[in-house]
Order: structure tokens, then C-alpha cells, then sequence
């Protein structure tokens, strides 16, 4: 009777100091996708971009749980975004859709790379791209190669750095910047496409390398699919700068950024916590202005002046053979066409808001459903009567998740604009108990540990 006694109080225990571990040490468990499908309901008002998610209509729409993975899988610093929580609605004319997702670092303060290398008096976290290689990993300085300048440790050297792990070994391009850090950790300074595939395919690329004051801008971006079959792969490529590219040596099959789906191209919109959030404190490129003063920018033939200061979203465009930036001024990646007279504002087409509170990132994207003819060949033109096959990504810059290193939806969900509007009552902070993954592992533990409770006292009553 007292082994009963005690396996009765032992099992219960167990279980619950179980589920306690859970809670504390399992915050790599993804969240499981709840739907494929997105619900995009009609609504009567405008997106209050000041304060996203604050719109009366946002508390009759339910959150869509998703879950996001590694886009590239080997990568420590790629996938670290479990979920994303989507909701959408559009009045007649805008479509408005609110993303949010924990992030326990966020990025303030960081440049985009991209901005950063066309501002001159740009500084700070997010200017330089900086790759840290896979503990491990070896150099050597081949001097034989004359014709080749390495730079280590802020030296400049005649010679080809080529690095070993465990017998690999890749030479590097002619200009290669390296510094080696005490503990033996080898940094790679600036990521050319080509680069962060070389690094990857041979093993070498363990992530983007972060500090206090080393990292890089947080962002978040959905992609509409402009292909006319079901996509069946969501990612993007590693790769070169085009599709061929012969780069110091090696040839590269895909461009980077080229959409992995075959037959297919898709839009995205891409909203960078470092350029394109409406906020003087946190975001250098509005903190200088530069939105409302394109001095530095006259020969990209940008004809637009931002004068509300809202935020935005970039506009980009992907296919099987590149990734292009949907407007002429190419900061971010190749523009899409020359003719600014068809792309006339495009950069800033897409109006977002952005807010940080209580652990997590709040965004909201609102565009208008119909695009100008111009935009029509790069941009999703949204009616009322097909369905749409979207994505999302997240980077978390502090983390190390820059550039295709990132997380992002397994498969495509599909979006449908419905006339009737939301009939559920739910309540804008209902993700406020999903604080972090562990706060589901806890419930979860926790049911679990009751449910034990119930079958042993049935068992051992009789």
C-alpha cells in the first residue's frame, strides 16, 4: 500500500517537474502551423499606421498562427523565428495585413548595409556585413599567388588566403578582408552573394558575426506569388549575382535570391527596422533624414519626396533568375527597369507602421488592392476573385539573421479576400500569452501533468 502511496505522489511530480523543464529550457520548440489558409475580411475604416494593430476592426479578425523554419538549414543563426502571427483585412480599396512575432532582442539602431553603402556619413551597427566562419576553421596566406592582395587582421598582404576545415579547403577571392579573433574565431568582413554561398556549400558559414555594437537591422517581408501554378517550395536561392556568374574561379548555377520555385516569380514586400521604419529614434535613415533629402541619391533617379513620413516597405520582384528592386534606384538589389516614368514612386507604394512593445514586433503593411500599370509586370494587382499564395519571412539582426539567412514559412498559405466581414470577437493582446514558445510548452505541461493525475487515482482506487 505504500508503494502505491508513493508511485501515486512520485508519477505526478515527475511530470510536473518535467513540463517545468520544458518551459525553462525548451524555447527552440517551434510553434505548430494552426492554418494554411489566411482570411482576408472585409472591414469598414483605415489602417492607423501611428499605432499598427489599433484599428477597431483588428479585434474581431483572429490571429493565424504560423510556423517558420530555416531557410538556410545548417546555418546556427538561420530559422531562430519559431511562428509569425498574420491577420488581414481590406475596405473596398486597401488591403491591410498585420504581422507580429516575439522578438527578445529587437534591433534598434542599425543601418541596412545597403543604405548604409550609398550614405556617406553613415555609422554604426548594420554598415558592414561581417560573416564569422565555422569554429574550426583554418587559413593560410599563399604567397605564390602575386597577383592576389588578402588584407588579416587589418594588414594588408600579397598573397590568397585559402581556408581549411577538417581537410576542405576553399581559396578565397582576390580583396579578401579577415580578422582572427583570440579565441581562434575567424570573421570574414563583407558578404557578396557569392561569398555567403561558397562559405555555405563547403561548410564554412556558421552565421553573421554580432556584438554589442556589431549586428544587424531586424526585418520582416511577405511574398505573393505571380506564377500561374500552385507553388510547392517557398526559399530563395544562395548563389552569385546572376544565374553563371564565373566569380574568382567558381561558376554559380542560381543567382542569389532567386526564387527556388521553378516557373515562378513572386513579389515581396520587405519592411527593414534600419531604413524603412517611420522612427527618428531608432531608425538611423530617418533619424538623418533621408527620406525627405535625396542629395546622396540624385543619379538613382528616385523622383519622390516622402511627406508624411510614413513608413514603408521595399518593393521587390524575384524569379528563377534574380532578385530585383521594384523601382530604379537599385539600394538593395538591381532595379527592375531604368524608365523611372514606369515606376514613378514605387519604392514607397507600399505604407507600413511598426511598433515594438511587450517582447514582440507589431507591423503593419497597407497598400492599395490595384497597382498603376507600370508596377503591373513586378507587383501584385489584388481583387476580390482569385486566391493568393503568399509567404513570410523574419530576420532577428541582433541574433545574426541578415541578408537569406533567415526564417521563413516551410510552404506557401493560401489568401483569399472574402465580403463579409470578421464575425469572431477576439481581443488585440490575445497573443500576449504566447510571450515566448516556452509559455505554450508550460500550458501544455501542465494539462498533461492533470491528466496524469486523473488516470493513476482511477487506476489505484481500484
Amino acid at each position: 500500500m505504500k508503494g502505491r502511496k508513493f508511485v501515486l505522489y512520485l508519477v505526478p511530480a515527475v511530470v510536473f517537474l518535467t513540463s517545468l523543464y520544458l518551459s525553462i529550457f525548451s524555447v527552440t520548440i517551434p510553434i505548430a502551423q494552426t492554418s494554411s489558409q489566411i482570411t482576408v475580411y472585409r472591414v469598414t475604416g483605415t489602417a492607423d499606421l501611428s499605432n499598427p494593430g489599433t484599428a477597431s476592426y483588428w479585434n474581431q479578425i483572429p490571429w493565424e498562427n504560423i510556423s517558420l523554419t530555416a531557410n538556410i538549414p545548417n546555418a546556427p543563426t538561420s530559422g531562430l523565428t519559431h511562428y509569425i502571427l498574420v491577420k488581414s483585412a481590406w475596405n473596398g480599396t486597401w488591403i491591410f495585413v498585420l504581422v507580429k512575432w516575439y522578438a527578445p532582442e529587437p534591433a534598434f539602431g542599425a543601418w541596412s548595409a545597403s543604405l548604409a553603402g550609398v550614405y556617406p556619413y553613415a555609422s554604426g551597427p548594420g554598415v558592414n556585413d561581417i560573416i564569422e566562419l565555422t569554429p574550426g576553421t583554418k587559413y593560410a596566406l599563399e604567397s605564390n599567388y602575386t597577383n592576389y592582395v588578402s588584407i588579416i587582421n587589418g594588414k594588408e598582404e600579397t598573397g590568397r588566403i585559402v581556408f581549411n576545415l577538417s581537410g576542405v579547403l576553399l581559396p578565397a577571392p582576390n580583396g579578401t578582408q579577415i580578422s582572427v579573433l583570440s579565441n581562434g574565431t575567424i570573421l570574414y568582413y563583407g558578404s557578396l552573394r557569392g561569398i555567403e554561398d561558397l562559405l555555405y556549400t563547403y561548410g564554412m558559414f556558421y552565421g553573421y558575426y554580432t556584438n554589442s555594437s556589431c549586428y544587424y537591422p531586424d526585418r520582416v517581408a511577405m511574398m505573393w506569388y505571380l506564377g500561374n501554378n500552385v507553388p510547392t517550395v517557398d526559399g530563395m536561392n544562395l548563389g552569385g549575382e546572376q544565374p553563371g556568374e564565373v566569380f574568382d574561379g567558381f561558376t554559380f548555377k542560381n543567382a542569389g535570391g532567386s526564387l527556388v520555385q521553378q516557373g515562378g516569380a513572386a513579389n515581396i514586400w520587405m519592411w527593414v527596422s534600419g531604413a524603412t521604419w517611420n522612427n527618428s529614434t531608432y531608425d538611423p535613415a530617418f533619424k538623418a533624414n533621408i527620406w525627405e533629402n535625396l542629395t546622396f541619391l540624385n543619379g538613382t533617379g528616385i523622383p519622390y519626396t516622402d511627406q508624411g513620413d510614413h513608413g514603408f516597405a521595399v518593393p521587390l520582384y524575384t524569379n528563377n533568375t534574380n532578385l530585383y528592386e521594384v523601382d530604379t534606384g537599385g539600394i538593395w538589389y538591381t532595379p527592375v527597369t531604368s524608365n523611372s516614368a514606369e515606376v514613378n514612386g514605387s519604392l514607397f507604394f507600399i505604407w507600413t507602421g511598426a511598433k515594438y512593445q511587450s517582447g514582440y514586433w507589431c507591423v503593419e503593411f497597407a497598400r492599395p488592392m490595384a497597382v498603376p500599370s507600370g508596377y503591373m509586370p513586378w507587383m501584385v494587382n489584388i481583387t476580390t476573385d482569385k486566391t493568393y499564395y503568399v509567404a513570410f519571412a523574419v530576420w532577428q539582426g541582433k541574433l545574426g539573421e541578415t541578408l537569406f539567412d533567415k526564417s521563413i514559412t516551410p510552404s506557401f498559405l493560401q489568401l483569399t479576400l472574402v465580403n463579409s466581414p470578421p464575425t469572431s470577437t477576439t481581443s488585440s493582446a490575445a497573443p500576449s500569452l504566447l510571450s515566448s514558445p516556452s509559455a505554450i510548452v508550460t500550458i501544455v505541461g501542465t494539462i498533461i501533468a492533470v491528466l496524469a493525475v486523473i488516470v493513476i487515482y482511477v487506476v489505484f482506487r481500484k
